[in-house]
C-alpha cells in the first residue's frame, strides 16, 4: 500500500515528511542521510553512512588571548559610560 505525503513550502525549500514506519522499512530514523535519485520517474532514496565529521580545531590559550592586553585600556576608556542619567529613551 503507497503513502501519500504532500510537497509543502517551508523557504525557499520543499519539505517531505517521511512516515516512521515508511523510514523503519529501509532501515533510517531522524538523522539518516539519505541519497536521493530519481529512476524511472520515481524519487529513489537510500540510507548512507554518513562522513566522519571534521575534527574541531582547539586553539592554544596563548592563541586566544593574543590582543587581550589592550583590554584594560579599552576598559579604562569607557569606565563612566553607563554612569549619569538617561539622556533619550533608554531602558533603564
Amino acid at each position: 500500500m503507497a503513502t501519500i505525503v504532500k510537497v509543502r513550502r517551508q523557504g525557499g525549500a520543499r519539505i517531505v515528511t517521511l512516515p516512521s514506519a515508511l523510514l523503519a522499512r529501509i532501515g533510517a530514523d531522524a538523522g539518516t542521510s539519505l541519497a536521493l535519485d530519481v529512476k524511472g520517474g520515481a524519487i529513489v532514496a537510500k540510507p548512507v553512512a554518513d562522513a566522519p565529521a571534521p575534527r574541531r580545531r582547539r586553539y592554544m590559550l596563548s592563541e586566544l588571548l593574543v590582543g587581550a592586553e589592550h583590554l584594560p585600556d579599552l576598559y579604562r576608556s569607557v569606565e563612566g559610560a553607563l554612569d549619569g542619567d538617561p539622556v533619550g529613551n533608554e531602558i533603564g
